[in-house]
């Protein structure tokens, strides 16, 4: 429901004021999402859940509940189009991108806006991920366009801090190696238990302690872990107490220090 109302914020952020492009030279060609009323047309692109759609009520980046908006969207007068039909010069993505006002697609099934697509859609204002991520956009051709390209920023810390953990406690407990054995019938006990470990008590550093950073060192301070943590800015003295980690703000000399690492920084 988060990303529900996380959506339709983006959408009506956008839609009161001027798109504007963020190449200030091109300021001359911003396109503006004021058309008449009623005659905004937006385009979703999302996978189909099929059976799966009805057993969560929750469940909605998936055609058949269409991000939950289509009855706010259809009620203020928007045409509303949903599809997972996104590759290949006849699918349905193609046949809406001409007149379409406003593009929805989702990291999981992404709706590829190639420079090509984005000279075809004269009337197009927005570009909106529901979640994260915009590698599936010419950034170059939308910004030349005047075209604003938008995601739902932080919509997805509880849920990429969780899978953190998660993929901490598996590959310390060396947990596939041992479901792996029991697929295949097997129970060789001291061949996973030579490699596996209990958290408490580790040293575990992360690079990068941001918003899914420090979410992710709330979680682990109940393993009674010793949490180092690197990252240009300090997460603060309250946070700092809360969870126990400590600033290492030289980076060769923590990695020394850690039994286990996480990383969610860029390699670049």
């Amino acid at each position: 429901m988060a990303s529900r109302r996380a959506v339709i914020s983006a959408f009506q952020a956008a839609s009161r004021r001027p798109i504007c492009s963020p190449v200030s030279s091109i300021a001359s060609s911003v396109r503006e999402l004021h058309a008449p009323a009623g005659s905004n047309k937006i385009v979703g692109v999302f996978y189909k859940a099929n059976e799966y759609a009805s057993l969560n009520p929750n469940f909605l980046g998936c055609v058949e509940n269409a991000l939950g908006i289509r009855e706010w969207l259809e009620s203020n007068g928007h045409q509303y189009i949903v599809t997972d039909d996104k590759e290949g010069p006849d699918c349905e993505l193609e046949k809406h991108i001409p007149d379409a006002h406003v593009l929805i697609s989702t990291p999981f099934h992404p709706a590829y806006v190639t420079a090509e697509r984005i000279k075809k859609a004269k009337n197009l204002k927005l570009l909106l991920t529901a979640g994260i991520g915009s590698d599936h956009i010419d950034l170059n051709a939308a910004a030349a366009a005047g075209v604003t390209v938008a995601e739902v920023t932080g919509s997805n810390v509880v849920s990429v801090a969780e899978d953190e953990l998660m993929r901490i406690l598996i590959l310390m407990r060396n947990f596939v190696p041992g479901y792996k054995q029991i697929v295949e019938g097997d129970w060789k006990v001291a061949a996973i238990s030579y490699r596996s470990y209990d958290l408490e008590g580790k040293t575990i550093g992360t690079i990068g302690a941001g918003r899914i950073g420090k979410e992710l060192l709330k979680r682990l301070k109940p393993f009674n872990c010793k949490l180092l943590y690197h990252d240009r800015l300090s997460i603060g003295p309250e946070l700092e107490k809360e969870t126990g980690a400590t600033l290492e703000t030289n980076l060769e000399e923590m990695l020394p220090k850690w039994e286990c690492l996480t990383t969610r920084k860029s390699a670049r």
